[in-house]
């Protein structure tokens, strides 16, 4: 069974890789071009210094986040941003839905895509399942720098290179001839 999910690992982390990163690019280009106030996950929270910073540094950080995925450089560190970010946006959409506010319009993409709280809410349920889909199939490092079209990444590990094979395939027939 590890076999056949080590065959088709390279093709199940692919996908769930790039279409997280489109995701994350579309709602933060989306957010550049709203340039609006209204885009709050927490509104209880406005009144804080530092939740005006974030709102105005957040698309950028999605954008960069979703390079990172796009191109398969840094995917598990970038998939742990991923995971808290959209932790921390579906607390907040599930407090509004909570509260009776499901039915309004979230800017959580920006221009991109008017969304209810309760659909954002199914998206965000929908990344979290990509986010467990990259942290499960990626087999790169932590802070990989290689990017996933330069990297080997179809070959499982403990499939040896046709180098290696030839050797061995050689010295078994030494032994036998």
């Amino acid at each position: 069974m590890r076999r056949c999910f080590e065959k088709y690992r390279y093709w199940m982390n692919m996908p769930a890789m790039i279409f997280l990163g489109m995701i994350f690019i579309v709602a933060g280009v989306g957010k550049l071009l709203y340039q609006s106030d209204s885009f709050a996950p927490f509104p209880i929270l406005e009144s804080l210094p530092f939740t005006q910073a974030l709102y105005s540094v957040l698309p950028y950080i999605e954008i960069a986040i979703g390079a990172l995925l796009i191109h398969g450089v840094m995917v598990k560190f970038a998939t742990t941003l991923c995971a808290f970010m959209v932790a921390v946006f579906a607390t907040g959409t599930a407090v509004l839905v909570a509260t009776g506010r499901g039915t309004e319009l979230c800017g959580c993409f920006g221009m991109a895509g008017r969304l209810t709280h309760i659909e954002a809410l199914v998206v965000e349920f929908l990344m979290a399942v990509l986010i467990v889909a990259v942290t499960v199939c990626h087999r790169g490092r932590y802070f990989n720098l290689t990017p996933w079209f330069l990297d080997n990444g179809h070959k499982p590990r403990d499939e040896p290179s046709s180098g290696e094979s030839e050797v061995r395939r050689y010295a078994s027939l030494k032994k036998g001839g």
